[in-house]
């Protein structure tokens, strides 16, 4: 299975085009003209509130100076206390523009002369009530400035006589019709710079931003879909222009990496295959062995056990014919032969049983473990009893898809291990519980006895060891059945291990695989 750039390329997440509501471009150009519009506009009006302050500021010295010479041109009349000439010169300075209503004062503050434009001349009397010696110009709304003035005669160097006082409306419209052209045309003029940023910002922004990216794009998406070929080659002295020179260095990296992953993996497929050839074959020599084994082990069970019962027939013929007249030694070693052929035939039949443990299943079926529990339990009520012992079994036991007859072995190993290794002539218990965890069947069997010293946790399932210690010594076994357990154990990708402490007892574990001891469907429960 070789690697090929059409493979490879799959490896690559696929790149759609998404539509874009507001591009790139769009978001520079917006960000400009705002930076435009707000640099207009701030311009704009700070340019307008100066030429209105200007004005203004003109308005009020105009008024200044037409307030005095008023007051200069009507001294003389206030002098002779002229009232005809005072009443010429009011109505004279109110034909003149921007004035609309003039009021002169006597000496005693009280109007001499008065003309306006207005129909109603009394409009602007509260100028007249103010104090004679106010000097003041307010600005009333935004097209009338009012002025009051007193007249001082200051003939001779001294600080001057109140001769009375001149009151002044001026109309300053014409100064906010100014101002208001002068808005119109800021405006326009900001409206026609903006008009024409927009389009030089589109034709700077694609230039110098826009197509490099989309260019970097473009070559981005001819990468992920396997043409490593591809290269945006962009130039320029900016950080675009280096982030496209990066982005080159960055693909002529993919692909030698691309060419070293493709020779590296057609390697490794040729390793592997020639790896899958040779474990093939040693699994094939290994599954030969193992049946040479079970033949081996079959023939010699076949063998030895002939003699053996040969032997066994011999010695209890002899005991039968002539146990009378034998001597009392003679008998004695006749029935220890016998002994020995039994155990011998066991310990066969133990050793054939440790080895169809790892042959094929082929009676699985639906096993009730609490069921078989309770079975084995009757089955070992003599030994409980005589030992004055008892067994608890504690949690759901569960329903395994296994065979019966290993599982049974399992379970009735470990019950007989604790009845015989226990030290205690009363008062003995096994525990037996199971749960479910994380995928696994977890069943335990616990006792109180004498306990398995830390060195020897392990080798208490290996063929032929057993535990070795003063409460152990005399107890009679062959060192099979703990490493039968482990081997049924170990078919079903299980495994069984102890946990225990001297003079506190042991506790076995057995842990198998819930996929593995699976029910299969519509398979009934055997009972």
């Amino acid at each position: 299975m070789a690697v090929t750039g059409h493979v490879y390329s799959h490896r690559w997440p696929r790149i759609h085009r998404r539509r874009l509501f507001i591009g790139l471009q769009s978001k520079s150009v917006l960000i400009l003209v705002l930076i435009v519009v707000s640099t207009t506009v701030i311009g704009g009006w700070l340019y307008f509130d100066a030429t209105s302050q200007f004005l203004r500021a003109r308005d009020r010295d105009d008024a200044q100076k037409l307030s005095y010479a008023l007051g200069t041109s009507v001294m003389a009349c206030l002098h002779g206390d002229d009232s005809e000439h005072l009443q010429g010169l009011a109505e004279d300075f109110v034909s003149r523009p921007g004035v609309d209503y003039v009021v002169l004062l006597d000496a005693d503050g009280q109007p001499c002369a008065r003309a306006s434009r207005h129909s109603d001349p009394t409009r602007w009397d509260g100028l007249a009530r103010l104090p004679l010696s106010v000097y003041s110009i307010q600005q009333v709304g935004s097209n009338v400035l009012t002025i009051a003035r007193p007249v001082v005669d200051e003939a001779d160097g001294s600080d001057g006589k109140l001769l009375g006082g001149v009151r002044l409306v001026l109309d300053t419209s014409a100064t906010s019709l100014a101002l208001a052209g002068l808005r119109g045309r800021i405006i326009m003029l900001g409206a026609l710079i903006v008009v024409c940023t927009v389009p030089l910002a589109y034709l700077l922004v694609w230039r110098l931003l826009v197509s490099p990216v989309r260019k970097l794009a473009g070559v981005t998406q001819r990468l992920a879909h396997g043409d490593f070929t591809a290269r945006c080659r962009i130039g320029g002295n900016d950080e675009i222009g280096h982030l496209g020179y990066v982005f080159d260095l960055m693909a002529d990296d993919i692909a030698t990496m691309r060419k070293e992953l493709i020779n590296a993996n057609e390697k490794l497929e040729h390793t592997v295959a020639k790896r899958t050839d040779a474990l093939r074959e040693a699994n094939l020599r290994l599954r030969e062995e193992m049946l040479e084994k079970e033949d081996f082990l079959r023939a010699v069970s076949h063998d030895l056990n002939a003699p053996l019962r040969n032997i066994d027939g011999m010695v209890s013929m002899i005991l039968m014919k002539w146990r009378d007249s034998l001597s009392d030694d003679v008998i004695a070693r006749l029935d220890r032969i016998q002994a020995n052929v039994k155990m011998e035939t066991e310990l066969i039949s133990d050793l054939l049983d440790l080895s169809r443990a790892w042959a094929d299943s082929r009676d699985c079926q639906a096993v009730d473990i609490g069921q078989m529990i309770d079975e084995l339990t009757e089955t070992f009520d003599y030994e409980l009893r005589q030992r004055q012992m008892e067994v608890v079994v504690s949690g759901e036991m569960p329903t395994l898809y296994v065979e019966r007859n290993r599982i049974r072995q399992v379970f009735q190993n470990l019950i007989d291990n604790a009845i015989k290794y226990m030290d205690k002539p009363s008062g003995g218990r096994i525990e037996i519980s199971a749960c479910q965890d994380d995928g696994w069947h977890r069943f335990t069997v616990s006792d109180n006895g004498p306990g398995i010293p830390g060195d020897q946790l392990q080798k208490v399932f290996y063929v032929f060891r057993r535990a070795e210690s003063p409460a152990t010594a005399s107890v009679k076994g062959r060192g099979v059945g703990l490493a039968l357990v482990k081997a049924v154990a170990a078919k079903y990708k299980g495994r069984a291990y102890v946990t225990s402490q001297l003079g506190q007892g042991a506790t076995f574990h057995v842990d198998l695989p819930v996929e593995a001891t699976s029910m299969a469907p519509e398979q009934p429960v055997v009972r």
